[in-house]
């Protein structure tokens, strides 16, 4: 699928089809993206576990459920948890091992070279002691880490380019320690429901968000970057740009898609 298309096509997706498993192979696909996102000083921050809804037992599916995922956990047939390794820095430290930047790999393939100032020597004696120790000695802290984030989100657009509807949603972190085993410095991240959609590819249409001008800046915070009609125009053509939520066939599929999967129709 073509990318502007596949980020287009993101939908916040409620309803997959149970029955209907998702290859193995396609999950692998999820997870390539993710291992290739960037990364701070290229330490393997994002972390991911991979379940399936059948090998879970009704119990331990109950233990990962939080309100906003209690539907997806019965009807999405995988789940990957992911989750920021609050200990891959010491560890990077420490062990110095190929490909991380604390072991000197990225001066040696030549990502970083001479002309930004890059060499062993400056590994070593600044990047070192300057960048990465500091603060090493309070152990691991807690807080999120953007380069679990920029993993997740490549995969979630891999799913989506694989054919597969995708949800975002937080789930049950003791419970998760102990249905996955989950190290103690792996700080949750959010759950990716994975599946087959049963209901249409458009779906409630594309989520409705604020302004652009209200979230984007030119220059300084007081001045909106203004928006183009004829780039917005083209995303649209594109597929990036799509047919904004409420579409007028929405609740009768909900109705429809809530009698197929045996769900509980909200009467309000």
């Amino acid at each position: 699928m073509e990318f502007k298309q596949t980020v287009g096509r993101h939908r916040s997706s409620q309803y997959f089809l149970p029955w209907r498993p998702v290859e193995r192979k396609k999950v692998q696909v999820i997870l390539e993206a993710g291992r290739l996102a960037s990364r701070a000083v290229n330490t393997a921050f994002s972390k991911a576990i991979v379940a399936y809804r059948d090998s879970l037992t009704a119990a331990e599916r109950e233990k990962l459920k939080t309100p906003f995922s209690a539907t997806l956990i019965d009807t999405a047939p995988v789940y990957i948890f992911w989750f920021y390794d609050m200990d891959a820095r010491r560890v990077a430290v420490e062990e110095r091992k190929w490909p991380t930047v604390a072991s000197g790999a990225l001066v040696d393939i030549g990502a970083l070279g001479p002309p930004h100032g890059w060499s062993h020597r400056y590994v070593q004696h600044v990047v070192l002691p300057e960048v990465l120790m500091p603060g090493l000695d309070a152990g691991p802290q807690r807080g999120g880490n953007a380069d679990a984030a920029l993993a997740m989100a490549q995969g979630l657009l891999a799913a989506i380019d694989e054919g597969l509807a995708v949800n975002l949603a937080p789930f049950d972190e003791a419970g998760a320690k102990e249905v996955l085993r989950t190290p103690d410095t792996w700080e949750p991240v959010t759950a990716m429901f994975v599946g087959y959609p049963a209901d249409s590819w458009e779906a409630a249409g594309q989520e409705p968000r604020p302004p652009f001008e209200s979230m984007f800046f030119d220059q300084r915070a007081s001045q909106p970057f203004e928006r183009d009609q004829r780039v917005t125009q083209r995303l649209k053509d594109s597929g990036l740009i799509q047919r904004p939520a409420p579409v007028p066939w929405r609740a009768k599929e909900v109705r429809a898609v809530s009698r197929m999967l045996n769900l509980a129709e909200d009467e309000e």
